[in-house]
């Protein structure tokens, strides 16, 4: 690869539009030879990203490239927007809904067009736009409320959550700009999420689940502390104080590497105490979430062996 093009793709986390190849002194026909080779992919029209980086990324990463490409190769006309600014401002969304690039048009109320590889929203405003990394993006508070309305409530839900609990938004913001968008359509999604959204779910599965348990019907007291003689036993991620129940979510990372097999006995004593102390435990897995059967069978078993 030519070095001032690798200077530029370093620089620019993968990314090159048409313009700036030229500057390097690159034309159409030696993007089109890169391309063919492989070294960079087109993403649309005037946008390309590091061929190998891109296939060497996690979905939400090859996601990433494609929209700051798509951003950058429109000189300042298009902003990322929905699940697209979302992944940008590094919340999490579904990856079944990473396939299209969301942007809005910053200087244009244009109305909602599908392009090849991209679609172009009306912006709500000028307030609405932020710039992280170089890169225009709707503020975290929209950025939510659109992914609720173009990926559902799963992605706007682990969204939202997220951002509460890092701080990147408030339930305020989330108020404010749904109240400016009440006649979007679709709006009722985000308007679920918005009063769904908690910032104690410390993992997108625990967001999911309690979607879920609450979907269900059961009464749900998240990050509950257990104590017995007022020492602290543990904190669940679920209590389903009815039944008695504790639910946990299990991502099995903490399980894995060289503290991985200290950490599943520390976890294993654990549950002993909390089923000394009366309770039950139900333990669900990522896989589980898409499977509302199992895990009403595993807290009715959970509930049987109190």
């Amino acid at each position: 690869m030519e070095p001032r093009l690798r200077d530029h793709l370093d620089r620019h986390q993968g990314v090159v539009s048409a313009r700036a190849a030229s500057a390097l002194g690159l034309d159409g026909n030696a993007l089109r030879a890169l391309t063919r080779a492989g070294t960079l992919v087109r993403v649309t029209r005037g946008a390309y990203v590091d061929g190998g980086l891109l296939r060497s990324g996690s979905p939400e990463a090859q996601h990433a490239m494609r929209t700051r490409a798509v951003v950058l190769s429109r000189g300042g006309a298009l902003a990322a927007s929905h699940e697209s600014a979302a992944v940008l401002h590094g919340l999490p969304v579904m990856r079944s809904e990473l396939a299209t690039v969301h942007v809005v048009h910053t200087t244009d109320r244009v109305n909602t067009r599908r392009h090849d590889a991209f679609t172009v929203h009306p912006c709500p405003g000028t307030d609405a736009l932020t710039t992280r990394g170089g890169v225009r993006m709707v503020v975290p508070a929209l950025a939510i409320l659109g992914t609720a309305v173009s990926a559902g409530v799963r992605s706007g839900l682990m969204a939202a959550d997220a951002a509460l609990h890092g701080g990147l938004t408030s339930k305020d913001d989330l108020h404010d700009w749904l109240g400016r968008m009440r006649r979007h359509p679709g709006i009722s999604r985000a308007r679920h999420v918005v009063l769904a959204a908690d910032a104690s779910a410390e993992s997108p599965g625990e967001s999911l689940l309690r979607e879920i348990l609450l979907r269900l019907g059961y009464e749900v007291a998240p990050q509950s502390e257990i104590r017995e003689g007022g020492v602290l036993v543990a904190r669940v991620d679920f209590l389903l104080p009815r039944l008695g129940v504790v639910v946990e979510f299990d991502g099995m990372v903490k399980y894995e590497g060289s503290q991985g097999p200290e950490a599943l006995a520390a976890e294993k004593a654990r549950e002993r105490r909390l089923r000394r102390l009366g309770y039950g435990v139900a333990r669900i897995v990522w896989r589980d979430l898409f499977d509302e059967a199992r895990i009403e069978a595993e807290i009715r078993d959970a509930a049987r062996g109190r």
